[in-house]
């Protein structure tokens, strides 16, 4: 824990005495949280550290370009970032491994977030507000998917991924009725998309006995259209064989 305050308080400058920041309010409800929660909100900030320091490592310009976006935002639009920028870590270590071109995407061109050769990949995530009291995680998740539907970027040789575990959290925490499901978000979605593929993600932390476990998995919609090299890169390089299952006690992140 000593090293995790030191990096976030001396390398990336965040300051810890401020809790309105949501990483400030996390490191400081550590010392108060039971041993589970603890080993989970101090993995999540290990996972935050050790991607900006891959990005650090890998350009410079990309790292100060986040780090600003963590330090300055101080609302729920942070945890967007933050998922961001731990994909943006993914996508350089995997293109480096097996040897695919990696490009950050020029937003004032429209471009998607990144680009693997060629192939575009656009960034984003449905979360709530804490203050919120009508939750509805389908059409949370319908119409960031229709907003994302219209820009210039959303077309066959790009995917859309969407970070879903907070809404998924969120229904599970509060019982939820669910109006509109997954699956026929999903079959709305394959109906209206340009994307090539949409990848719904969600992260979640599994106790097996004394074992604790991080884990995540996709739920892919593919167009009939998709380009095949795009589908190829993403079954290839990102999706590899057997999706992860819920199994033993199961907590889906937050945040």
């Amino acid at each position: 824990m000593k090293y995790i305050i030191e990096y976030y308080k001396n390398e990336l400058r965040i300051d810890l005495t401020d809790l309105s920041h949501p990483i400030s309010k996390k490191i400081s409800s550590i010392s108060e949280a039971s041993e589970k929660e603890k080993e989970i909100k101090k993995h999540h900030l290990r996972i935050l550290g050790l991607a900006l320091i891959e990005i650090k490592n890998y350009d410079e310009n990309i790292y100060k370009t986040y780090l600003k976006r963590i330090i300055n935002n101080k609302d729920i639009s942070i945890h967007g970032h933050i998922f961001e920028i731990k994909q943006c870590a993914h996508f350089i270590e995997t293109c480096r491994n097996e040897n695919l071109e990696f490009k950050f995407g020029e937003a004032n061109l429209k471009e998607p977030d990144f680009i693997v050769n060629n192939c575009g990949f656009e960034i984003t995530s449905i979360r709530f507000s804490e203050e919120t009291s009508e939750i509805n995680p389908g059409n949370k998740l319908l119409n960031t998917f229709r907003n994302k539907n219209t820009k210039k970027y959303a077309n066959l040789n790009t995917a859309l991924i969407i970070d879903i575990s907070e809404a998924t959290y969120q229904t599970f925490e509060k019982n939820i009725p669910v109006s509109i499901s997954l699956n026929d978000v999903k079959e709305i979605m394959k109906k209206e998309m340009n994307f090539g593929v949409i990848l719904c993600l969600i992260e979640w932390t599994e106790l097996n006995g004394d074992k604790t476990n991080f884990k995540g998995t996709v739920y892919p919609v593919y167009s009939e259209n998709c380009i095949k090299e795009l589908k190829e890169i993403i079954e290839d390089n990102f999706i590899k064989g057997q999706m992860n299952e819920f199994n033993g006690e199961t907590f889906i992140s937050s945040n």
